[in-house]
């Protein structure tokens, strides 16, 4: 699994670290800290994904942030899983061309296989963290569960899937 550490360590320039604790400087340093990480667990399981943004908003913003200072973005692209520049387009822009792109439903395959490949790669969910995923905090509030029971839910649909094998890649997908 790929630590938090692991991934500021290899993707946040200490620049970047500046830049983000100076425009988040309202919010605390742990969660500018977990905004980040989770923007980029979500920059590194999007090359398997495709289709509607699956994190908040806060989320979202944070990456409003990293795509301003261009360079550095296609830095941080050509780092992550797949190499590949991760282009970003909100909604209200994609409605020019396809009316229904709000109004489109979820696909839930895809949605869960992605926060299965989450868990696989990053471990658990953190009851601090599922804040940013929305359709994790949904399923936990739809049934009532706790973020224990959505872990070991996610945790025994990647078993299910998975081959027997002695190591995992660094970073998998689950589908």
């Amino acid at each position: 699994m790929i630590s938090n550490e692991q991934l500021r360590t290899a993707f946040l320039a200490p620049a970047m670290k500046h830049y983000f604790e100076r425009k988040l400087a309202d919010l605390p340093a742990a969660e500018v800290a977990a905004r980040i990480e989770e923007l980029l667990k979500f920059l590194n399981l999007t090359t398997h994904s495709h289709g509607p943004i699956p994190v908040s908003e806060e989320i979202d913003d944070a990456w409003h942030l990293w795509v301003l200072q261009t360079r550095q973005y296609g830095e941080l692209c050509r780092k992550l899983q797949g190499g590949k520049f991760i282009h970003h387009s909100s909604n209200e822009y994609e409605e020019f061309t396809d009316a229904d792109v709000k109004r489109r439903p979820t696909d839930l395959q895809r949605a869960v296989a992605m926060l299965r490949s989450y868990v696989v790669n990053y471990g658990p969910f953190e009851a601090d963290r599922v804040k940013y995923w929305p359709l994790a905090a949904r399923v936990m509030q739809h049934l009532g569960w706790t973020v224990d029971r959505l872990n070991g839910w996610l945790c025994a649909a990647t078993a299910a899937r998975e081959p027997a094998t002695d190591r995992q890649p660094a970073l998998e997908t689950v589908q």
